[in-house]
């Protein structure tokens, strides 16, 4: 039987929400919740709906991992136009869905696509070039891919203690908390742990604490000596990527970071032992041109008005 209220966890993403916008983060962990049960309220079936909202960029960087992890799995060769017709006929189906298929969606938002940009009549997926676009990108990331350093080293066999695929969400724990951290592949060869994090879009200034995350996991989750592990970030937008290693020091700082944030999520709660929130009105919304342009949730938020996004707030 579901629980009343979600787990407690932590993940740095569920942390970066409730800093850019306290009332967003309220409709993705705690208003959805339970949200896909027929007996739910309206509010909370719209708001599991529009946690199900993607947009393309991320639909096409979820393609791309799913056909790398299923690539790595299979030990496949390099055959970049079966791969782009792969994305092309998963890309054609999730315009489908969007456009055609929005009652099923509605009814099982899990179980088909629904981007952001239909759902929101912000954009026109025929109009432009954007076909023309998606194929150039995605011929782009698996060309990169398929002359990744971390590729070359797979073929040369080694053996995998974690890859991306079963969604089985690996986590640890910090306190009482469950804290996410899903590593894209984990694997060893002559004798060192190698962390890679397959990265299809720009860099970021998040990217070194993913690492330092996904360090954590090993050495809480597998006790690996850290002067063994080696995390890597494959760019594959641009075809670089970067190494590197921390000490238990650095370790012990993101983990006094993560114990802090939780701190300020508690702040929220009325219940910290079941994880029961305060009320809607506790959870401020964050209005901007920044914030709302591209949140899921503009739909059933009262404080979201048009002006935020024609006016450069």
């Amino acid at each position: 039987m579901i629980s009343k209220y979600p787990e407690k966890s932590w993940s740095f993403s569920k942390y970066k929400t409730l800093m850019k916008c306290p009332r967003a983060y309220y409709y993705s962990k705690f208003l959805m919740w339970g949200g896909w049960e027929r007996t739910a309220s309206e509010r909370s079936r719209k708001a599991y709906r529009l946690t199900k909202l993607t947009t393309i960029e991320q639909f096409l960087g979820a393609l791309i991992h799913k056909y790398i992890a299923n690539n790595i799995t299979a030990l496949k060769i390099k055959d970049i136009k079966s791969a782009i017709n792969y994305i092309g006929k998963e890309f054609n189906k999730a315009v489908y869905s969007s456009y055609k298929l929005r009652k099923e969606w509605e009814l099982d938002p899990k179980n088909y696509t629904m981007f952001y940009s239909v759902y929101y009549k912000n954009r026109n997926l025929f109009e432009d070039k954007l076909g023309k676009e998606i194929k150039e990108k995605t011929n782009v990331l698996l060309n990169n891919y398929f002359n990744s350093n971390t590729l070359k080293d797979l073929q040369n066999g080694i053996k995998i203690i974690e890859i991306d695929k079963e969604k089985n969400y690996p986590s640890f724990f910090i306190r009482d908390y469950k804290i996410y951290s899903i590593v894209d592949l984990m694997y060893e060869k002559n004798n060192e742990i190698y962390i890679i994090d397959w990265k299809t879009g720009k860099k970021s200034s998040d990217d070194e604490f993913q690492l330092k995350l996904y360090a954590l996991y090993a050495y809480k989750n597998y006790n690996i000596d850290l002067n063994k592990i080696t995390l890597i970030n494959e760019y594959l937008y641009e075809g670089t990527f970067e190494k590197r290693k921390y000490g238990k020091n650095e370790l012990l700082e993101v983990e006094k970071f993560i114990e802090e944030k939780i701190t300020v999520m508690e702040e929220y709660l009325d219940d910290k032992e079941k994880n029961i929130p305060k009320s809607e009105a506790f959870f401020p919304a964050k209005t901007s041109k920044y914030n709302c342009k591209w949140c899921n949730f503009k739909e059933i938020c009262p404080e979201y008005s048009e002006s935020f996004i024609n006016t450069n707030i």
